[in-house]
């Protein structure tokens, strides 16, 4: 193939990423597996576009979603423009601060005043400038940003005080001056939140067995209908007795209820009532008045508030007209994690609202018809809530992070002479992660290019794992449609992984059908294959990953190349108490914060089909249905694409940590031929040596070097019939243990997966090691002596003390 002469050095550049580079087209999709090299060939596309196309440099706008990912741009590009090499030696070295990085950074921007010039942007830090210099046509562009949390964002100095959550406590506080809201959201967080009404079985109106139902003044109750009088009495400002002791003679009961300024006790009765008329007769006794109600007068709230106001109200002399006033801290006191939680829901559908663009008005009239009443209620709680955030951030001058994005479309929309000129800006647009937009962002970038514009965007549709948080894969597998004249390339050689790990991950992904299909190549050949360890009791599988980290360490592998990987935080919690004496610092992530990262050496965990295991795709709850309907297909194949995300982070040894009896079906996903089989559990009598010791790849019969790495293949690998090798086992169990009874607990754990860990060499197993070590491989040999593979490897190579 025959190349154009570039000003650009693109010779480390492959065939495909060389042609991304150069490409004139004026829509173009880089499609980009993992470890491709998309960031560098969008960052070659930046200085080809200036050195060669002579674009000047304020004419490109490059965007990306994260801040760490668009620093990162810009410090590539400045190790490209700093032929010193210091840039690149500075930035590699350990210790250096945030702070101080970012110094740097700055004044290699001043040195080279091009950099500067050019616009590399997270996509609201773009929005924040666009709003800052022409928003005022939209709003005050004396704004300050509201975050979800105070602090950690990249607009830290101008940054509200208050955070989005102590926003719509503030204005929850504020509705609650209205009666009849307080007691509605307190009724709403005790069916929900603390009594869970909706996850009792067969949601039982009636339980003598014992008091389940929450009252707005705080009593447990038997029933609902108990509930609803219950609630009745508090919102209208009558004191009660649940349940008092009453004494007539020498008996003792309880009537349901007691109402002193009425001066009258109430039994409710339902169809699973004790018989009442012993109480009855008890009270006529005593000469107290007791009314009762039944629990079929409840099914209509109507009816049983005019029976309520008629037995009970009538009987009270006092004006009920001045109630005592109600406080939103004394009500939610015993309620803060509940009430907390409920915010975070609202806020979620305040989010999903924006992003889906989709009307109010719309989405309360979908509320109001659900058959569901949690539903209706949450909305007819949510939506004031969320209207009157919006009212409290417009007066105050706020703007959460979509709201920069709906300004700046705004703004876009409506003034197109300001239109125009951003359009006339930025002739060439690179768009980084592509396959994270949601519909905000396409219709931003849809408002910033025009025909004349490059839009050149970078991604892999197999990496989209953000729908939880409104971005739309469709946008990038359906790349043509939204982008008409648009063109399509896909990188496939991955540089990260060896070819099992690539292989492996490729095949699982395929099991998806939405995506774009893609062949992916590994660059690096061999290596070891994929290790799969199946749990059989309780903490094997943190003996096993800390022995492996062991291993690893002792062959030259740094802590900080080493990652573990969870779906959620609840699969590491034990693991990371296992680990937490062992003096390294062994890189903790979700699979969704580890986007982007590599390390040498991967372990997965909790890929088991029991509770808590990955997959993990919980159903959005009903409530943001109402809002985007989602199924279980859609949320699978997400969760697929993050198992391939964390498959892909492993450059070179990748273990994942499964249940035997309990496999997930990701493991089952990966064909055989890209894991490591085990040869101990052969169930043959007789075995041979079939992989190389050194990398692990399969070899044939006639073999004298591995055809991967190169290793010399030893010939000291004989048959041993099953029978000779349980008799040297047997003969080391036998030995008696030195080390027994309390053990510290990482010795314990890694006695879990090899019995003799951590135990002094006897003779006897001296006399069997020096006979036998020369007739088997290194996993046979961990077997018959119950150590470690370090341990064994060691002692093999003279190295063992």
């Amino acid at each position: 193939m025959k190349y154009l002469t570039t000003k650009t050095d693109l010779t480390s550049l492959n065939d495909k990423q060389r042609e991304a580079v150069i490409s004139e087209s004026k829509r173009l999709l880089v499609l980009a597996g993992a470890g491709s090299g998309k960031t560098k060939t969008l960052l070659h596309k930046i200085n080809y576009l200036i050195d060669d196309k002579l674009v000047n440099a304020e004419n490109i706008l490059a965007v990306t979603f994260t801040k760490n990912a668009a620093n990162e741009m810009l410090d590539r590009m400045i190790v490209s423009a700093d032929k010193t090499g210091y840039y690149e030696t500075f930035i590699k070295t350990k210790g250096i601060t945030f702070s101080e990085r970012n110094k740097e950074r700055q004044n290699y921007l001043n040195k080279f005043p091009w950099l500067s010039r050019l616009t590399i942007k997270t996509i609201h830090s773009l929005c924040y400038q666009i709003i800052k210099t022409d928003g005022v046509h939209v709003f005050d562009n004396k704004f300050k940003i509201v975050a979800d949390k105070k602090g950690n964002n990249e607009f830290l100095a101008n940054t509200a005080e208050e955070s989005v959550s102590d926003i719509i406590e503030k204005v929850t506080i504020n509705l609650s001056q209205n009666k009849q809201f307080l007691l509605k959201l307190k009724r709403y967080i005790l069916d929900y939140f603390v009594d869970f009404i909706h996850d009792t079985k067969d949601n039982q109106e009636f339980r003598p067995e014992g008091k389940f139902f929450t009252s707005l003044k705080g009593d447990k109750v038997r029933s609902k209908s108990e509930q609803f009088i219950a609630d009745w009495l508090y919102r209208n400002s009558i004191d009660y007795v649940y349940e008092p002791e009453v004494k007539v003679g020498k008996s003792t009961f309880h009537p349901d209820f007691f109402i002193q300024q009425a001066n009258l006790y109430l039994e409710h009765i339902s169809n699973k009532s004790y018989p009442s008329f012993w109480k009855e007769g008890k009270m006529k006794i005593a000469g107290n008045t007791c009314i009762k109600t039944f629990d079929d007068a409840t099914h209509n709230s109507a009816i049983f508030n005019k029976v309520l106001d008629r037995v009970i109200k009538g009987r009270i002399s006092n004006d009920l007209s001045s109630a005592t006033v109600l406080h939103y801290d004394e009500e939610f006191s015993n309620f803060r994690k509940e009430i907390t939680r409920f915010f975070r829901e609202v806020n979620e559908v305040r989010n999903k609202i924006v992003n889906s663009e989709k009307p109010v008005e719309q989405i309360i009239e979908e509320a109001a018809k659900s058959e569901f009443e949690r539903v209706r209620m949450f909305y007819q709680l949510a939506i004031p809530i969320i209207e009157a955030f919006n009212e409290y951030c417009v007066n105050k001058s706020y703007l959460d992070f979509d709201g920069l994005l709906t300004k700046s479309i705004q703004l876009l929309e409506d003034y197109p002479a300001i239109k125009e000129r951003y359009q006339d800006k930025y002739k060439f647009i690179l768009v980084d992660e592509f396959q994270d937009v949601n519909n905000l962002q396409v219709n931003l970038l849809n408002l910033l290019t025009k025909k004349e514009t490059q839009l050149f965007c970078v991604g892999d549709d197999w990496q989209s794992i953000y729908g939880f948080r409104g971005s739309e894969i469709g946008y990038i597998v359906n790349f043509k449609q939204h982008f008409s004249d648009s063109e399509l390339l896909t990188l496939k050689l991955n540089y990260r992984s060896t070819d099992s790990i690539v292989n492996a991950s490729t095949e699982a992904i395929k099991k998806n059908k939405f995506q774009i299909p893609k062949d992916i190549k590994a660059v690096k050949r061999g290596g070891q294959k994929i290790k799969i360890f199946y749990e059989e009791q309780e903490g094997q599988s943190n003996a096993f990953i800390w022995e492996t980290i062991e291993k690893h360490i002792q062959e030259g592998i740094s802590p900080e190349e080493i990652l573990v990987l969870y779906r959620r935080s609840a699969m590491a919690s034990d693991l990371k108490q296992a680990l937490k004496h062992s003096g390294h610092k062994i890189q903790f992530k979700t699979i969704h914060s580890a986007k982007g990262l590599e390390a040498k050496v991967v372990f997965i965990l909790g890929l088991h089909s029991n509770k808590g295991g990955f997959p993990d795709p919980w159903l959005q709850d009903k409530i943001y249905q109402v809002i985007k309907p989602t199924n279980y297909d859609y949320l699978l194949e997400e969760e697929r694409r993050l198992f391939y995300v964390a498959l892909t982070r492993a450059q070179d040894y990748l273990y994942l940590i499964s249940q035997k009896g309990a496999v997930s079906d990701f493991i089952r996903d990966i064909p055989s031929d890209f894991v490591f089989q085990d040869q101990s559990e052969s169930k043959e009598a007789s075995f041979k040596i079939t992989l190389c010791s050194k990398c692990e790849s399969t070899l044939k019969a006639h073999y004298k070097f591995c055809p991967e790495c190169g290793a010399n293949i030893q010939a000291n690998s004989l048959p041993i019939n099953s029978n000779v090798f349980n008799q040297i086992k047997t003969e080391v169990q036998e030995i008696p243990l030195k080390h027994k009874g309390y053990l510290e607990y990482h010795i314990y754990k890694a006695r879990l997966e090899n019995p003799r860990a951590y135990e002094p060499w006897s003779e006897k197993e001296n006399e069997l090691f020096d006979k036998y070590k020369d007739k088997f491989d290194v996993k046979r040999l961990c077997e018959l002596f119950g150590r470690s593979e370090d341990v064994i490897t060691a002692r093999l190579k003279d190295e063992y003390i």
